[in-house]
């Protein structure tokens, strides 16, 4: 319980004094033949702005939060991705644990849900279909603005 506290310390640490320049937390539920947490952070490194016209490239960095043989574990993440057209996403990421390429839907750079594959590193339960929900919380400048018609 420790750890989690002060993983959310951190992450609330870091998150204060860049949170305006298009920072989110990222929070979610990811299930691989395994029940998940997923608790990080991402960066929007590009905007809606000049001739972009599909959507942001985030990166972002977090850990899986699971259960091992009855003891709490961590597997820490990282991943890139690009939404298309505002509502389908692209994502890869790679664990300690596992690669995982998805696709998905995402509702104004707020929400999404992706399915994908896991394909394990180490011989763990990080391996198969895949399927996650993840919530982003933010300022106005990391999410997407509403244009329905250009």
């Amino acid at each position: 319980m420790k750890r989690i506290l002060l993983f959310f310390s951190l992450a609330t640490m870091i998150s204060l004094p860049i949170s305006a320049q298009k920072f989110a937390l990222n929070a979610g539920y990811d299930y691989f033949r395994k029940h998940t947490g997923y608790l990080g952070g991402e960066y929007r490194i590009d905007s809606n702005e000049g001739t972009n016209k599909n959507g942001p490239l985030n990166i972002g960095i977090g850990s899986y939060l699971y259960g091992l043989d009855g003891k709490f574990a961590l597997a820490p993440e990282v991943h890139l991705n690009k939404t298309w057209k505002h509502f389908l996403v692209t994502e890869i990421s790679a664990s300690t644990k596992n690669i995982k390429p998805s696709i998905g839907l995402s509702f104004f750079n707020l929400t999404r849900l992706q399915f994908g594959y896991s394909f394990p590193v180490t011989d763990t339960g990080f391996k198969g279909f895949y399927v996650g929900f993840h919530i982003l919380i933010g300022r106005a400048p990391f999410y997407d603005e509403i244009t329905i018609f250009d």
